[in-house]
């Protein structure tokens, strides 16, 4: 058989010839009953994707319901939190308020020792101004001019300095209601200010009225050494409380008696006022100035003790400080 011949055969579905087995051929029916368990299983996986759905929705619901009944059991949770919060920040607040009194207490104290330094520092300041100074109290006021040298000089040889040993002094009587008077110095001291003048030599109370008192003589000394040793020949000669008597320094007339005072400040002068009621009152024994300050001694075995302000004195003063209780 030629190749053209063949090959005619073949294209007439080997007619000619035919060896092929009959069961490779497939009819309708065949293919048919092949396909149709594949349509058999597609209902399958609809049923089976419909089951998962249907478990997925069940889940949720069961979620969602738990979900519901936390947020049911966690409200009255949510409700104590939220007073806990409160009462928390309550009491932060209240320590805050603690914490700012705290702070302007402190504030507090330390403006008051800062007030009470820089009055110290201004009293020390003013001390150094009359550290030089002295006051002779009780000068007649008819000596004036070179008759207030005068007396100045008879004082010095009364405590014992010779003519050659007197200090140079600039000398002069304070004015009644100068300004430069009134600026820096006291115009007038009584006699309740003055150094331990409780009695005279006698041992009887002085009667000198304060407001006859003539004003004081202004002493400025040109070295501070020698109104050192100008004052502690009074104080050693026992005169701090008697003073010198007029007629001992040769002035004729009535009893009076010249008293030689620091030039305090205003504010140790009134200190020194209230020591010297304590004193008259028997709540204290002695009172003296040393360089402008204040002492006071309890008895006569006590030490001295510094007097800064009324407090101290209050403290001093037993009666009174039973009566503030």
């Amino acid at each position: 058989m030629s190749f053209a011949h063949k090959r005619r055969a073949s294209g007439r579905g080997l007619l000619i010839g035919q060896t092929a087995s009959s069961s490779n051929t497939i009819n309708e029916d065949d293919y048919r009953h092949q396909t149709c368990p594949a349509m058999d299983g597609g209902d399958e996986t609809d049923n089976r994707y419909a089951a998962i759905m249907s478990a997925i929705a069940a889940t949720e619901q069961q979620e969602l319901e738990r979900c519901n009944e936390r947020n049911r059991c966690s409200a009255p949770a949510d409700e104590t939190t939220l007073d806990h919060k409160f009462d928390r920040l309550l009491t932060e607040v209240h320590g805050l308020r603690d914490q700012i009194g705290d702070r302007i207490e402190t504030l507090n104290r330390r403006l008051t020792q800062t007030n009470r330094l820089f009055l110290a520092h201004q009293d020390y300041g003013q001390r150094s101004n009359r550290a030089g100074d002295l006051l002779l109290i009780g000068v007649p006021a008819t000596v004036q001019g070179e008759g207030l040298r005068e007396c100045y000089v008879r004082i010095a040889r009364r405590l014992g300095y010779t003519e050659s040993e007197i200090p140079i002094v600039h000398i002069r009587r304070l004015e009644l209601g100068s300004a430069s008077a009134s600026d820096a110095k006291p115009a007038r001291y009584s006699v309740a200010v003055l150094d331990n003048l409780a009695r005279t030599r006698g041992g009887s109370k002085l009667r000198t009225d304060a407001a006859v008192q003539p004003p004081a003589v202004h002493v400025q000394f040109v070295f501070r050494n020698a109104r050192n040793e100008f004052y502690r020949r009074y104080q050693e000669g026992g005169r701090a409380g008697t003073g010198l008597a007029l007629r001992d320094l040769g002035y004729d007339g009535p009893d009076g008696r010249v008293f030689v005072s620091e030039n305090l400040t205003r504010g140790n002068v009134s200190l020194k006022a209230e020591a010297m009621r304590l004193k008259r009152d028997g709540k204290i024994k002695s009172v003296f100035t040393v360089n402008g300050q204040i002492y006071v001694k309890r008895t006569v075995d006590h030490r001295p003790e510094l007097v800064t302000s009324s407090v101290d004195l209050l403290l001093l003063d037993g009666t009174k400080l039973k009566a503030n209780k």
